[in-house]
């Protein structure tokens, strides 16, 4: 017989792996749909819900279909130019100015820290109300590099990983450089910037998944077909009257391995940025 206090642990221990059941099936359903869908035809995935596994594993059309007329080579090539452009000048920007907070007193300093916090909880819909109208204005819509300016801004999670990280770096070292003749952007480049890396390493992730996945800014500033990303190519195969679902879910296969990968391979590098930066010594 079990005692009160240990049939209660037992019940508890059940409904916790009941909950996490539900939270990995409420993950895996919409996988799993999209999985099995790229494989049906238009009559079959219509026809069958989303966990009817197909009835031809060897079908590939669908994937032809969306790799030839969806041009994700050419969405590829474009979010690569897109990513490494804006990680580029996002990491110059965001240091700089995490190096101008963490190693300088200033007039307003706490205020500007402020106001960037604040920034980051005004919606993006409404700053692309204005910058929009300003960039068809001088003729930078449909263009990449329109994406690769909005992207290169400073962004609050980046500005304070890379703060964290320069308030574990000793003073000491700056004023070591500076007897030695170095000025701050000697020290910037040649000292603190090489000593950010794995903190740069986990924003440009970030900044790679964000940029991957972000579908309105993209489509809003890219609007020619040869300016397509990996986030608007499939948004081809919906017309004003139907869309090729089976089609769609191949296309959202090819579309999310690629970003996928890069996470299974790279989480160890994010996990470290943040557990680094989150202590100081």
């Amino acid at each position: 017989m079990f005692t009160d206090g240990k049939r209660k642990k037992i019940i508890f221990s059940m409904l916790r792996y009941l909950l996490l059941l539900l939270i990995v099936f409420s993950i895996l359903y919409p996988i799993l749909g999209v999985f099995f869908g790229s494989f049906k035809t238009k009559i079959e995935f219509l026809s069958t819900n989303g966990i009817t596994p197909p009835k031809n594993w060897t079908n590939f059309e669908n994937y032809k279909v969306a790799f030839s007329q969806g041009q994700i080579l050419t969405g590829f090539k474009n979010t690569v130019v897109i990513i490494v452009f804006a990680c580029v000048t996002s990491t110059l920007f965001n240091t700089m100015v995490a190096y101008c907070f963490s190693r300088f007193e200033f007039k307003g300093k706490a205020i500007l820290d402020k106001i960037y916090l604040l920034a980051s909880f005004v919606p993006g819909t409404i700053v692309h109300l204005i910058i929009f109208k300003d960039f068809v204005r001088i003729g930078l819509t449909d263009h990449l590099s329109s994406i690769v300016i909005l992207y290169s801004g400073v962004d609050i999670v980046s500005l304070y990983l890379y703060k964290q990280y320069l308030s574990q770096i000793p003073f000491s070292i700056d004023e070591s450089a500076m007897m030695e003749g170095s000025s701050f952007i000697g020290i910037y480049f040649k000292i603190l910037l090489p000593m950010l890396k794995p903190a740069v390493v986990t924003a440009c992730i970030i900044k790679t998944t964000y940029i991957y996945n972000d579908f309105y800014t993209s489509y809003l500033y890219l609007s020619s077909t040869q300016k397509g990303v990996m986030s608007t190519v499939l948004y081809r195969f919906i017309g004003p009257y139907s869309a090729q679902w089976s089609v769609i879910a191949a296309g959202i296969i090819l579309v999310t391995m690629p970003v996928f990968l890069t996470f299974i391979f790279a989480q160890k590098y994010i996990y470290k940025g943040f557990s680094d930066g989150a202590v100081k010594e």
